[in-house]
């Protein structure tokens, strides 16, 4: 069973570069619903994060990650992430292939 109604489903069936344009945070399939956006918040800090650690944050891939993460992230958590980045305690940007989890005993 959908939840899109007929509505929803003619302004997306148009030209999604029009979507994206005006709704930066619907671009991605995986977070169409309007409803909670904390696991696409979440995704979006991490990408920002990784970059920042491979690229710098003034790349310009990696500011437009931070923009991503502005438009569907509450800005006192975006806050709080940042200083936890400026302190070297944020677990989001550790690559999948430098995981610690195996560490952990």
């Amino acid at each position: 069973m959908s939840s899109t109604t007929k509505q929803e489903k003619s302004f997306l069936s148009n030209n999604l570069d029009g979507v994206t344009a005006n709704f930066p945070h619907m671009d991605d399939p995986r977070f169409m619903s309007l409803t909670n956006q904390m696991n696409h918040c979440l995704l979006r800090f991490t990408q920002f994060a990784r970059c920042a650690r491979e690229l710098g944050e003034e790349d310009t891939r990696c500011k437009y990650q931070y923009y991503r993460a502005q438009c569907c992230c509450p800005e006192s958590q975006l806050e709080d992430w940042m200083e936890h980045r400026a302190r070297g305690s944020c677990h989001m940007d550790v690559l999948p292939d430098r995981s610690t989890v195996h560490c952990r005993q």
